[in-house]
């Protein structure tokens, strides 16, 4: 099968990109970036800049499109960049995809859809996000009904996806704070409570559903419900640091824990536990 990943470039797209060419797929690395996309055997670069109209009759025929890239910064001044790469690319590698007869389309999504509750939360939950960028996965998403009759789609749903080579997300972000000696912030004692994937299980779910046709939404969360303190002193643990905690005022916090059954399903397997996740992640090899 030959897959184009966008994000080409990103921590989810480092490890599915090698595990596609190690399992006999070729694989087309889209990034605006030529620098940083990866290459070698098995891998075609294609330079593209998401945030700009897509140059679809430059695009190789392929059988079946990942798309990872995001932009996920929100604010005034990066609402269209926002758009244009979560939104606007979605429509046209969709439209890339059928143009080409692609099988198979899958989205990264986000669990940020269904803003934060109090409930597990399954793929039943009405969404409801609380920012921009969750808004525009919601409208990615929507963009994927529009093409159902003519390829296979669908949108995982990712819930702090975690591992090896991330940074800037909320589980390096945290060992930095813990590495350096900066307090955690702790509010509501805790809160959110959230359940971590590892990374070895997004790309184990991106690679069943490229083989079923029947898949057209699931949450990809992990095993573990974490809140805050606990998840920095597991983190810690790894690290043989001690964590810093100091009380916030927020009391407006709700948690992010979704239902595994459909995941675990996709993925035929029991999900990495936090535990190996994380020492797999910080710990001495």
């Amino acid at each position: 099968m030959k897959v184009l990943v966008s994000g080409a470039t990103g921590f989810i797209a480092s490890h599915l990109v090698p595990r596609l060419v190690r399992e006999g797929h070729s694989v087309v690395a889209l990034g605006h970036d030529p620098a940083r996309l990866p290459s070698g055997h098995g891998v075609r670069q294609l330079v593209v800049d998401l945030s700009r109209s897509l140059p679809a009759d430059d695009f190789p025929a392929v059988d079946a499109i990942v798309h990872l890239a995001q932009a996920n910064t929100i604010g005034p001044s990066r609402s269209q960049d926002l758009m244009a790469v979560n939104v606007a690319s979605t429509c046209g590698l969709l439209d890339v995809a059928v143009r080409h007869k692609a099988e198979h389309f899958v989205l990264a999504s986000s669990g940020s859809v269904y803003g934060a509750t109090s409930v597990e939360i399954d793929e039943r939950t009405p969404v409801h996000p609380l920012d921009e960028y969750g808004e525009s996965k919601v409208l990615a998403e929507q963009l994927l009904d529009e093409f159902r009759d003519r390829l296979h789609v669908t949108a995982l749903r990712l819930f702090v996806p975690y591992g090896p080579g991330q940074s800037g997300r909320m589980i390096p972000a945290l060992a930095e704070r813990i590495r350096s000696g900066t307090p955690i912030v702790l509010n509501e004692n805790g809160r959110p409570h959230v359940n971590p994937v590892y990374v070895k299980d997004v790309v184990d779910a991106i690679l069943s559903t490229l083989s079923r046709p029947d898949v057209q939404l699931v949450n990809v969360a992990g095993p573990d419900v974490v809140d805050v303190r606990e998840l920095s002193e597991r983190i810690a643990g790894e690290l043989n640091c001690h964590p810093r905690f100091v009380a916030g005022d927020n009391t407006n916090i709700g948690d992010i824990v979704a239902s595994t059954t459909r995941v675990r399903d996709l993925i035929r397997r029991e999900l990495t536990p936090l535990a190996d996740g994380l020492h797999r992640t910080f710990g001495t090899p």
